[in-house]
């Protein structure tokens, strides 16, 4: 079997189901975390090659993750695996020294290409499954079609300064998936908080 691999992902179906597809072609996986705090508390007392890891997870988001990791044992190779295929996140997973990107729904061989990458390469592998990532993609249209319904009603209410559990009542979801959701928006439209929420929303009308 090749190399040592974790996987960090707080969806427990996605991560077993993950690890099985990786051993089934005889790659070695070490263990998988729905935790980041825990898999960089195992990262400090064990040696591990390569760490597949998502994006949105409670504790730790995946890019900030990147760079703990990085710090730990910078020779790991940190690919990431995420449902996101916006420009703007994967450029900045690969700014934060990513040295891959795969979406969720990528073929065995892309993975497999990502793996042989870091092995042999400097190279950073793009999943094949996101199209024309080096053309334009911040302009208005592409901005308001990748946003889903429900997160164009959560904008509406930011904009009329709704806290999140208002926000909550108001859709009948609970307070968590309305962070959830934020977090989505603000990493969809590259901003760091409500204001730039606001200020991206307004100046290209995304609602």
């Amino acid at each position: 079997m090749k190399g040592n691999i974790i996987i960090i992902d707080d969806h427990k179906i996605f991560g077993e189901g993950f690890c099985s597809l990786l051993e089934n072609n005889n790659f070695r996986v070490k263990r998988v975390f729905q935790s980041p705090k825990k898999a960089l508390h195992y990262l400090n007392s064990n040696v591990i090659e390569i760490v597949f890891c998502d994006i949105n997870m409670p504790e730790i988001n995946g890019l900030d993750l990147i760079k703990k990791i990085k710090k730990i044992n910078s020779d790991c190779k940190v690919i990431m695996i995420s449902m996101y295929t916006e420009k703007n996140i994967i450029k900045k997973a690969l700014e934060n020294n990513a040295d891959g990107y795969l979406t969720k729904n990528c073929s065995i061989e892309d993975i497999k290409t990502v793996i042989s990458n870091n092995y042999s390469t400097e190279k950073k592998f793009i999943s094949k499954t996101i199209n024309n990532y080096d053309k334009n993609d911040n302009d208005a249209f592409l901005l308001k079609y990748k946003l889903t319904k429900r997160e164009k009603e959560i904008i509406s209410h930011i904009l009329k300064e709704k806290s999140n559990s208002e926000i909550g009542e108001l859709l009948q979801i609970s307070k968590r998936t309305v962070e959830t959701h934020r977090k989505n928006i603000m990493l969809k439209l590259d901003v760091k908080n409500s204001i730039g929420i606001a200020v991206k929303a307004l100046k290209h009308k995304l609602v």
